[in-house]
């Protein structure tokens, strides 16, 4: 016993720094130490998480910072150009002198004379039979359409018609034609699916497809140049329609021309077909579409090149690369 207890003692002194922590006054404080650590180490993980979206937003933010100032340079070199562009038009404009155009101006100024072009978007354009093209320092001749043949041959049919008489004109858009023969005296309606602009005190116009047109009265005279060709098809922004759109407008032409009245056609003629755009027809195919009328004259008028064009004789049936517009004056019954 003697031995035992110093032996007890010193093991109670090794063992009580250890032993202290088992003890219960401790467990709290043990508690407590866990949850700040845990609650550091959540408040590290958030630091680190929050760190890391700074690191990332920073880069976000130069990288877009750097497509920015890509961007501005950009910007800046296109309204240099713009700025640059501009001073040479007002350049050219000032001296109007044609060897002032230069290769931008010239595209521009073609641009502004086309179908698509400013006037055109305002329905003031006329498809002139001739059309110039600008190049750098000049202007040319670049093309004579089939309006060189078709409106005179129009004025012509209309010769034996006297002052007065009522006319129809369908597909009047991108025409003169309308206002040039309520100019003469005749009284015109001019009809397109798209507005007609020029106003004449003998002139009337109308918004609508010919076909659907609701109209009790009918006309001396039913002009129609290269329109029928286009009906239908949807080329001018309208539905597309059935396959015998063409045939549908034919009728209804002849229901609005009075017994013995005139009508004076155009269309494409050449190999049957037809495309987005247009149809062209054969001789048959002309034949069929003026079912109900009486033929009077047909003249064909042909293409030798971008410039010219001629009448063809009479007796010239062949078909080949050349463009041909037939040109027709028939009677209704």
């Amino acid at each position: 016993m003697a031995v035992t207890q110093p032996l007890r003692a010193v093991a109670r002194a090794i063992l009580w720094p250890f032993r202290r922590f088992f003890d219960p006054r401790f467990e709290g404080l043990a508690h407590r130490i866990d949850a700040k650590h845990g609650d550091v180490a959540s408040r590290l993980d958030t630091g680190l998480t929050e760190i890391a979206a700074l690191r990332d937003e920073s880069r976000h933010l130069r990288d877009e910072s750097r497509h920015r100032h890509a961007e501005n340079i950009q910007l800046a070199r296109a309204l240099a150009d713009l700025i640059g562009e501009g001073d040479r038009f007002r350049r050219a404009m000032r001296s109007g002198l044609v060897d002032d155009i230069d290769e931008e101006i010239a595209r521009m100024l073609n641009h502004t004379v086309t179908h698509r072009g400013f006037a055109a978007q305002r329905n003031l354009w006329f498809n002139p039979p001739l059309s110039v093209r600008y190049r750098e320092g000049d202007v040319v001749l670049a093309q004579v359409n089939e309006r060189i043949v078709e409106t005179p041959y129009v004025f012509r049919a209309l010769s034996r018609v006297e002052p007065g008489a009522t006319v129809l004109d369908v597909g009047a858009a991108e025409s003169t034609l309308a206002v040039s023969l309520a100019s003469l005296g005749y009284r015109v309606t001019a009809i397109d699916i798209r507005p007609y602009a020029p106003v004449h005190p003998s002139l009337e116009t109308v918004v609508a497809p010919i076909q659907d047109w609701s109209h009790d009265g009918a006309f001396d005279v039913v002009v129609c140049v290269s329109t029928i060709e286009h009906i239908g098809l949807g080329a001018y922004g309208e539905p597309r329609a059935d396959e015998g759109s063409d045939g549908a407008a034919m009728q209804r032409m002849r229901e609005l021309t009075k017994p013995g009245g005139l009508l004076v056609l155009t269309v494409p003629l050449g190999e049957a077909g037809v495309n987005d755009v247009q149809r062209t027809y054969d001789h048959a195919g002309l034949q069929a579409l003026l079912e109900g009328w009486e033929l009077e004259d047909l003249t064909v008028a042909r293409q030798l090149d971008p410039r010219t064009w001629v009448v063809e004789p009479q007796e010239t049936t062949s078909v080949d690369d050349e463009a041909r517009v037939a040109l027709v004056t028939a009677r209704r019954p």
